[in-house]
């Protein structure tokens, strides 16, 4: 018999498989690989001496945040009551005043954290010195996928657009040469920030490498007028699509599509990334996530940055996306429960092109796995554990987390992160951020 790392015995397993697949008092054996061996109902034979004992619980596959900035935490509440452009425009200066490797590994790790005690294990992140998300991608556990941030400005790096260029297919090498596809990115900004001659590069650097894409688009009113404005009246997705950077992209956002841009979308077999929480607080619109899906487009669902959205929280995202479109619609009835949940794990693997992967509860997948709290008040009592994960549970119902068959948290205290020393360095850096947004703000004055 193989030597197991894990077993998860008494659970209440939701699957999230092609078929919504439910098994009630079931064992999750996973092996020495971190892969699951086994899922079957009642006691399995297993070699593991490490068991968590679910007690009836809900086990479930661990949240995908297809878009997040995780060291935006170090300014998070700095963007609240303003539009995104006006946000920007205070952020992204003191952006460049007060990071250094040392700043986004300290705000990135707090954002695993949160995101591992809130049951993300997976996270699309979009920021600075990508590096240093990678640095506590290993230490923690967490599955981080990260680029190179490409815009036309230096940014906090600082490096001109053509030396952003080199170092990109530096770690373009670097990520194949080490067959690491959480690394087999590029990070394009917006087509607000770059020319259509810089995406016309940036594509061709990615069809080099085969190298995915992960760009802001249509988000804001705003945007779409400085997109129309630069790239001769075109819309973002538009514009992507005629610098060959749309095929098996990843959208963030995506609020303000045309039917032209969703046939194009759907077309070039790319996601969209839906972050209702930071839309919503923005009053940056409502995406049009029912006629996507109709289209056939892969949506999933993101936080955003904790800066604009404030937390990394895809409970609410998934209780937003759901209520949103129901709301929007008139009809009750749309988005059932588990599509919303398919949105949170499965379409976000999708999006990330690992959902032979992660994403779902199966045989011959990386256990990727969350265990809810048998006892919280509001999971009690459960009728529809899709009903029950969407329109109840929280980050609080947390108890137990698993990535790649390794336990990072249990009994929802961090068994990778020092909990207590990751927040206290950031609440340090908080007043060189506050100095830094006030000197924006002072030379805005002037």
């Amino acid at each position: 018999m193989s030597n197991d790392m894990l077993a998860i015995i008494n659970a209440r397993v939701v699957t999230v498989d092609a078929q919504g697949t439910i098994i009630d008092n079931a064992t999750i054996v996973v092996d020495e690989n971190g892969l699951i061996r086994e899922i079957a109902p009642g006691p399995v034979s297993h070699t593991a001496t490490n068991v968590i004992d679910a007690r009836g619980g809900i086990v479930m596959p661990g949240l995908v945040n297809a878009h997040a900035h995780l060291g935006m935490t170090l300014f998070r509440g700095l963007g609240d009551d303003m539009n995104l452009e006006d946000f920007l425009a205070r952020l992204m200066p003191a952006e460049i005043n007060i990071l250094n490797h040392d700043a986004v590994v300290a705000g990135t790790e707090l954002g695993a954290l949160e995101s591992l005690l809130g049951g993300i294990t997976t996270t699309l992140d979009m920021y600075y010195l990508p590096d240093a998300a990678q640095e506590v991608a290993v230490r923690s556990g967490a599955r981080i996928f990260s680029a190179p941030n490409l815009l036309e400005s230096d940014g906090p790096e600082p490096l001109s657009f053509d030396a952003r260029m080199e170092w990109s297919d530096t770690w373009l090498t670097a990520a194949n040469a080490a067959g690491n596809d959480s690394l087999n990115w590029l990070a394009p900004h917006s087509t607000y920030l770059l020319g259509e001659e810089h995406l016309l590069r940036i594509a061709a650097l990615a069809e080099k490498h085969g190298a995915h894409i992960h760009v802001h688009a249509s988000e804001t009113v705003g945007e779409m007028k400085l997109v129309a404005n630069r790239h001769n009246g075109r819309t973002p997705i538009q514009v992507l699509a005629d610098t060959d950077l749309l095929t098996e992209a990843v959208l963030a956002h995506g609020v303000h599509l045309t039917d032209e841009d969703i046939e194009l979308i759907a077309d070039h077999n790319a996601s969209v990334t839906h972050c209702p929480a930071s839309n919503q607080k923005l009053a940056s619109g409502t995406a049009r996530i029912l006629d996507l899906h109709k289209a056939g487009v892969n949506v999933a669902l993101g936080t955003d940055g904790p800066a604009s959205g404030n937390d990394l929280d895809l409970w609410l995202a998934m209780r937003l996306a759901g209520y949103a479109q129901k709301n929007t619609s008139h009809d009750p009835t749309v988005l059932p429960a588990l599509d919303v949940l398919r949105m949170a794990t499965i379409n976000g693997a999708k999006a990330l092109h690992v959902d032979h992967l992660i994403g779902s509860l199966e045989v011959g997948k990386a256990a990727d796995i969350i265990v809810l709290d048998v006892d919280s008040p509001s999971l009690t009592p459960v009728f529809d554990p899709h009903v029950a994960i969407v329109a109840a549970a929280g980050r609080g119902d947390v108890s137990s987390v698993v990535v790649n068959g390794r336990v990072v948290v249990h009994e929802k205290r961090s068994l990778t992160i020092d909990h207590a020393l990751t927040v206290q360095r950031v609440r340090e850096l908080g007043s060189q951020v506050m100095a830094a947004v006030e000197e924006v703000e002072r030379s805005r004055r002037k």
